[in-house]
């Protein structure tokens, strides 16, 4: 056996083992994360809702947000201006919630209009013990707060997080989910999960400890700064997929692809360590499945399917993903759709995520809620970055 095939036989070899890996991960995941049990407790609990444009879902999301099954919790919606149409949305439809309240923010030079106002929620909300922060394209179901601050009882945890799903009621919104329970496999690993800003909760104390409000005012990214300070820290992230919300989208594929590699471009600069090893290992499984693909063309079978092997098997993982997210999530069961369509969906998805990991090494600038960011590092640090951003239009 010449060389070059006996190479072919190790990789194939390997990706298969890969491929079968992956599937018994999720399994683990399961049986795992069953036995974790919430010790529920009840400390003051401030939630700050950074907000932008009207959306036709907002009034529900704003209604799901202030109807959670949970007495002492107060909200803090944050506007931009009185001018912006969510303002008016946000006051009609708390106007019977004593609990919660619409403030404007006032732009930071150096950072994003997100964090601008989660810095304004902060100043507004005033002697709570937990802070929550949310987006508002969340619809969160009503034990969500109780189980997302619930591991916060440990104060070895620095904090906790959940994450987006979507319910599929088309195609693209089909592969829409499978990519994003692609993408929440790693929040599953402790060693390399990360804050997802649009349902996360930290210590109050912890948040000020870290002086994080220093870090966010050089900063576009809210969860992944966060994130970098608590790992520097030695500080643990625990995933509640118990308290995954809702959301709702309607991308076509050129949208589905620009958003996605915007995701990883934010994990490029703020999580680089993440970011190397996803597109180094993208890159080498995805080529490996198409030089397998061909190798199969080409007649060589056996070889050609032990390199598309994950491929193949990502019809079962795809089927794993489905049955995890479904079992932990507290959701009617029946808003998952089928599990036969997420399957067939599913080899799609690791191909998208390559895309948008290889895109995401030449994306230099990011467009997001209408403005251009130009990213620019200052400090060449190890260990801490400054982001200075300049918004080229508005």
């Amino acid at each position: 056996m010449n060389p070059v095939s006996l190479t072919i036989w190790i990789l194939g070899i390997l990706s298969f083992i890969a491929g079968l890996a992956s599937i018994i991960s999720w399994i683990v995941i399961r049986y795992r994360y069953r036995r974790i049990k919430p010790t529920f407790y009840s400390p003051k609990v401030g939630i700050i809702v950074p907000c932008k444009g009207k959306d036709r879902r907002l009034r529900g999301n704003i209604k799901a947000i202030c109807n959670q099954n949970y007495e002492k919790y107060k909200i803090v919606f944050v506007v931009d201006s009185k001018k912006d149409p969510a303002y008016k949305v946000i006051a009609e439809t708390i106007r019977d919630h004593r609990h919660a309240k619409v403030v404007t923010s006032k732009p930071i030079e150096s950072s994003s209009g997100k964090i601008a106002a989660l810095l304004a929620g902060i100043k507004t909300i005033g002697n709570v013990d937990i802070y929550v922060f949310a987006d508002s394209d969340i619809r969160p179901h009503k034990n969500w707060v109780r189980y997302l601050i619930s591991p916060l009882k440990d104060e070895a945890i620095g904090a906790t997080t959940s994450y987006r799903w979507y319910f599929p009621h088309n195609l693209w919104t089909l592969v829409l989910s499978s990519w994003n329970a692609c993408t929440a496999a790693t929040l599953f690993l402790g060693k390399y999960n990360f804050i997802w800003g649009g349902s996360t909760a930290i210590r109050r104390k912890l948040f000020e400890k870290m002086d994080i409000e220093e870090r966010w005012k050089n900063s576009l990214s809210d969860d992944l700064t966060l994130t970098a300070a608590l790992k520097e820290k030695g500080y643990s992230i625990r995933f509640v997929p118990q308290a995954i919300v809702e959301c709702f989208e309607e991308k076509n594929l050129y949208e589905l692809i620009k958003w996605g590699t915007r995701q990883n471009v934010w994990t490029k600069w703020y999580y680089p360590q993440l970011w190397r090893k996803s597109v180094t290992g993208a890159v080498i499984f995805k080529t490996l499945n198409i030089i397998g693909f061909i190798l199969i063309m080409t007649g060589n079978t056996i070889q050609g399917l032990l390199l598309f092997s994950p491929v193949l098997l990502d019809f079962i993982k795809g089927w794993q993903q489905f049955l995890t997210f479904r079992e932990f999530m507290l959701y009617p069961k029946n808003r998952f759709g089928s599990p036969l369509a997420f399957m067939l969906i599913s080899p799609i998805s690791p191909f998208l995520i390559a895309s948008n990991l290889f895109l995401s090494i030449f994306k230099k600038e990011i467009e997001w809620r209408g403005r251009d960011y130009s990213i620019k590092q200052t400090n060449t640090s190890r260990k801490t970055k400054n982001i200075h951003l300049i918004s080229s239009r508005n």
